[in-house]
């Protein structure tokens, strides 16, 4: 039996992150974590990662690849610095439509940014952005116009748009 201890490390176990903790892999396999025996060959990771593999839960790589080189929202997190972002990235592009994302919910009263705030900066072309967790998406009322969305438009099986008091 081969048995290593992985001490001194952050550990992530492919869906949440559990803090530090020390991690025994027996013959390849993940023994425990938190309580391990004396004996195991040790290995101090000094404050780096330990996870299971190269994990994530969840990605939307496509999705996330592509915002990156188009109206990239990752890198600022307020609603201003978002529409600051949008206008910029129209004025430089001749693009049919507006896409990109990256936006965080956190940065709007509700999780839930409007069409009109984004008619501010774009109103003659559609925009399409999706948020961070790629669940929804902000666009401005051009792009509901050509997706025939009416205030009469009932809400999509399993999903909803998002309404504001008018």
């Amino acid at each position: 039996m081969s048995a290593t201890v992985f001490r001194n490390g952050a550990v992530f176990d492919g869906h949440r992150y559990l803090g530090r903790a020390d991690v025994l892999v027996v013959d390849g396999r993940i023994g425990d974590v938190g309580d391990i025996p004396a004996g195991a060959r040790e290995v101090d990771v000094a404050g780096g990662l330990v996870s299971p593999g190269f994990t994530d839960a969840h990605v939307h790589t496509v999705q996330g690849g592509l915002e990156r080189i188009r109206c990239d929202l990752t890198g600022v997190h307020t609603r201003e610095d978002y529409l600051a972002v949008i206008l910029d990235y129209a004025r430089s592009s001749d693009a049919e439509w507006i896409l990109g994302g990256g936006w965080a919910i956190s940065a709007f009263p509700g999780g839930t940014p409007t069409a009109a705030e984004l008619d501010v900066v774009v109103a003659d072309r559609p925009v399409f952005l999706p948020n961070r967790d790629h669940h929804g998406a902000w666009v401005n009322s051009r792009a509901l116009e050509i997706a025939g969305v009416t205030r009469e438009t009932p809400d999509p099986p399993d999903g909803r748009f998002e309404r504001d008091a008018d």
